[in-house]
């Protein structure tokens, strides 16, 4: 193109040309210079909001656990655990129910674990049968014992085999033994601190007097086995 055309040409679209090189050197810095930078401090902006508000979360969890009573939050814990534990824990259910069955005058003469898969609620459970012999009038009380025993129970089925000569049976129980995971997020520094609410601390104020009555020994009802002396 000769030198007299590129003059014609501006001379004719001068006009154009400045506001267009303009417009385009602007969009050139919106898009590599301004934008970028602009979305940077947001982003900035969020992460800093997002430190501020879990410095705030922590400075409160601080105060709120400081404020707690350990002695009293670790057996509240101590208390839950032992009634709703995070596992199976076969071995301390079975002596569990041994003592139960020995406190309450009944020996147990078999045991086998049924379905372990079941689902209570949000907890899992476990049937543990139970084949047993004792008195009939004593019967209430094993029923009583297991339903408020210091681990989650329910007594699932009853089977009686009662004798008309004497006042034994012979029972089969199906006992569901309950147990639940612990919440995963408990172990997350910047989770929020549970809250009890007043039906939870009577709940666990129950739980506590429950086990303080179930851990001491009680009086064995003796059902008659004949004279103390056979001479007489």
């Amino acid at each position: 193109m000769k030198k007299e055309n590129i003059i014609k040409f501006y001379l004719k679209y001068r006009f154009y040309l400045f506001p267009a090189a303009v417009f385009l050197s602007s969009l050139f810095l919106i898009i590599f210079a301004i934008y970028p930078q602009t979305v940077k401090l947001i982003n900035n902006q969020k992460v800093a909001g997002d430190l501020t508000n879990k410095s705030k979360l922590l400075e409160a969890k601080v105060f709120a656990l400081e404020s707690y009573d350990k002695e009293d939050l670790s057996q509240k814990v101590g208390v839950a655990l032992a009634v709703l534990p995070a596992d199976k824990d076969f071995l301390d259910v079975l002596g569990l129910l041994q003592e139960q069955a020995v406190q309450s005058g009944f020996s147990i003469t078999s045991v086998a674990l049924g379905n372990t898969s079941n689902k209570a609620g949000s907890a899992s459970s476990y049937t543990v049968k139970l084949e047993m012999k004792g008195s009939k009038v004593l019967f209430q009380g094993l029923l009583d014992k297991l339903e408020n025993s210091s681990r989650l129970t329910k007594v699932g089925s009853i089977d009686i085999i009662s004798r008309q000569t004497t006042q034994s049976i012979d029972t089969s129980l199906e006992v569901d033994v309950l147990y639940s995971q612990l919440p995963k997020d408990f172990e997350k520094v910047d989770s929020p601190l549970p809250e009890l609410s007043k039906e939870d601390e009577d709940l666990i104020a129950s739980l506590i007097k429950n086990s303080t009555t179930i851990s001491k020994p009680e009086e064995i009802q003796q059902t008659p086995r004949g004279k103390s002396n056979p001479f007489e």
